[in-house]
């Protein structure tokens, strides 16, 4: 269970701090205090998020943003508000590292998920900020465990979901697991 102040960890420049979780809203919201090191040519994966919506305030340095297919740069003072099934995806295209707040509405499983995909990356068997990479079968068990909260936009859902839901059998025999 995640509790305010506990924060996770993706290399030595990517932090997460819990400010409010579903706990503490009685599951209207969670907002993280996150902080993004420069990330050069990495692009996290487009996605959306079906019944949710998010809300960006940056604090420090620059965030890019493409929402659906178009990018928006966001700096300090700034802020943005993304309506649920919006395709997005966020980075920090600086050389210095973007310190922002972002507030998920509602809560659902989301701290959850954020615990296990940092937790996945910091075991290697994640791409930073939530790009798949070998085994597959773990990212396949996580994107099908968490569906109600987050979309890859490529390949389709009608497409990936059968595929998740297939592949994330052998990959529970296997060991992988959703939730860490």
């Amino acid at each position: 269970m995640v509790k305010t102040g506990d924060t996770l960890r993706q290399g030595d420049t990517d932090t997460m701090v819990f400010r409010k979780t579903s706990a503490d809203t009685g599951g209207e919201y969670l907002e993280v205090e996150a902080t993004y090191g420069p990330m050069g040519d990495l692009r996290p994966p487009a996605h959306y998020h079906p019944i949710q919506t998010e809300l960006f305030q940056v604090l420090e340095g620059t965030l890019v943003f493409l929402l659906d297919g178009e990018e928006k740069t966001l700096n300090a003072g700034d802020e943005l508000h993304i309506p649920k099934r919006v395709t997005h995806a966020a980075w920090n295209p600086g050389d210095v590292p973007a310190r922002f707040v972002w507030r998920t509405t509602p809560a659902m499983r989301t701290e959850e998920m954020f615990k296990t995909m940092w937790n996945l990356v910091e075991d290697g068997k994640m791409g930073r900020h939530g790009n798949p990479r070998p085994p597959f079968l773990q990212s396949m068990a996580m994107m099908y465990g968490f569906r109600k909260e987050w979309r890859l936009t490529a390949p389709p859902y009608p497409v990936y979901l059968p595929l998740c839901a297939a592949l994330s059998v052998p990959a529970r025999l296997l060991g992988y697991r959703a939730i860490s």
